[in-house]
């Protein structure tokens, strides 16, 4: 039964994340990735010289190419995050129920987490390939330290230990700051706690710390590196804390003083919060989970302090992290009324994860439905190209206006030279019903909703000039 209810649980939680990546549209560099820039980057030898994101790259040209790989990797390692917090806790208090209330927990941490970060992570493809799967390895190294720790009866088949092997090198080609901080956790466990490993962990250990400075090599042997070092990267730099782009850049050019001021004050709160409440605990494997979890959180974004850019993006790592620390406590500080409150937090994810579907959908319907009319009207004499707005970019990765983005103007606009005109999306879609009511066929509902387009540019023109 309760193998059941778990096979069940995660199984939404791979749909509701899998939806969120066939639905949304290709935004912001997604275009690039899923067209000319894609198509060419490895065939033509394009990726020695970007970036040493080999993984990440490769993971988001066939996203961009093909629908159903976004929705396995949407739903896949979104489940894989939650699922390596919910086997953490595992470790540090054996469930008395099901065993998933962490995993609840985190959830909706995921599908609730902060619209900046959510819009470049998993309203971006080419952001969650990047940022989402390397957040798993870290995790992983936390469930292997605290299971392995002092315990003597451990040992890895060779299968298991080629994987682990194996996974030490590929998490290393995602993301930079994930390298690093995988190079820096895999050292501290052989420098300091090597001696409470027995055999069978401590080879495997090994092998992890060896496999996270191959993929780093792999990864930093890269020409770009290069470039950045000797300050001739035209996007990416290493230039100090006064850069606009770096993380103190970022959040003076993003926030007003009033609201930093309050992120730093609900910062220290929850980092003194922490501390102390740890400090009291008296399970020694707890201390060590929370205070490396927190240690996690700060380091993933250390490096940003002198790189740029820096981009919400690259807080996602230190919000799971965070997010994982109040998830495990609360579930062992509650778990008594697990029973109760599991079905309670399920329902609740449901709800908000049923309600980014459908903000998903919305999304591709909106982008699917621009291109086909911007191809209708490649075919029609006008001064202007009308561009339909989305409902909002609370939650999709838009760095430029529709009516002034680029790469779709380069890929889907025949007549660049004419005018561009962003339409509204209540208008558009109001546009959209009447036309569907008076188009007899599908040939000609592009036509009919040009006409009604029109109109409502018409009206609006008029209005404005009263």
């Amino acid at each position: 039964m309760k193998r059941t209810t778990k096979l069940s649980f995660y199984f939404i939680l791979f749909i509701v994340f899998g939806l969120i990546g066939y639905w949304m549209p290709l935004t912001g560099d997604d275009l690039n990735w899923g067209s000319y820039w894609g198509n060419n980057y490895f065939p033509q030898g394009h990726f020695l010289t970007y970036d040493g994101r080999y993984l990440g790259d490769l993971l988001v040209i066939v996203m961009t190419k093909v629908k159903p790989v976004a929705f396995v990797a949407y739903g896949l390692f979104s489940t894989l995050i939650v699922f390596m917090i919910q086997k953490i806790k595992d470790q540090l208090s054996k469930p008395k129920f099901i065993g998933l209330f962490t995993a609840s927990i985190m959830a909706i941490f995921l599908i609730i987490s902060p619209k900046s970060i959510f819009r470049q992570t998993l309203g971006w493809h080419a952001g969650f390939a990047n940022y989402v799967p390397s957040v798993i390895f870290p995790l992983l190294l936390i469930y292997l330290f605290i299971k392995n720790y002092d315990k003597k009866e451990v040992h890895y088949y060779r299968t298991i230990t080629f994987l682990t092997f194996l996974a030490s090198i590929l998490t290393q080609l995602f993301a930079e700051h994930m390298t690093l901080l995988n190079c820096f956790i895999s050292v501290v466990i052989w420098l300091f706690f090597r001696n409470h490993f027995y055999d069978g962990a401590k080879k495997l250990f090994n092998y992890i710390l060896l496999g996270n400075f191959i993929g780093a090599i792999l990864m930093f042997i890269n020409g770009a590196y290069m470039k950045i070092l000797i300050g001739k990267d035209s996007y990416r730099n290493v230039t100090g804390s006064g850069a606009g782009d770096t993380i103190i850049g970022y959040m003076r050019h993003t926030y007003t003083p009033k609201f930093l001021a309050l992120i730093a004050l609900a910062a220290i709160i929850f980092i003194g919060a922490v501390i102390f409440y740890t400090y009291h605990l008296k399970d020694f494997k707890r201390k060590m989970v929370n205070y490396t979890l927190l240690a996690f959180a700060a380091i993933a974004v250390l490096p940003f302090v002198v790189v740029s850019p820096f981009g919400s993006r690259c807080m996602f790592a230190s919000f799971v992290f965070c997010a994982a620390i109040i998830a495990i406590n609360l579930d062992i500080i509650t778990e008594r009324f697990e029973k109760f409150l599991l079905p309670l937090m399920t329902i609740i994810f449901l709800i908000v994860g049923i309600r980014m579907d459908y903000l998903a959908h919305d999304y591709g319907h909106s982008f699917n439905t621009s291109i086909d009319y911007t191809n209708y009207q490649n075919t029609v004499k006008r001064d202007t190209y009308y561009r339909l707005q989305y409902r909002d970019t609370n939650y999709i990765w838009l760095p430029a206006p529709v009516e002034n983005d680029a790469v779709y103007n380069s890929l889907y606009v025949r007549h660049p030279d004419r005018k561009f005109v962003a339409i509204n999306y209540w208008d558009w879609t109001d546009a959209m019903r009447k036309a569907k009511s008076k188009a007899s066929n599908g040939d000609n509902l592009m036509k009919e909703f040009d006409k009604q387009i029109k109109t409502k540019v018409k009206l609006i023109n008029e209005k404005n000039d009263r």
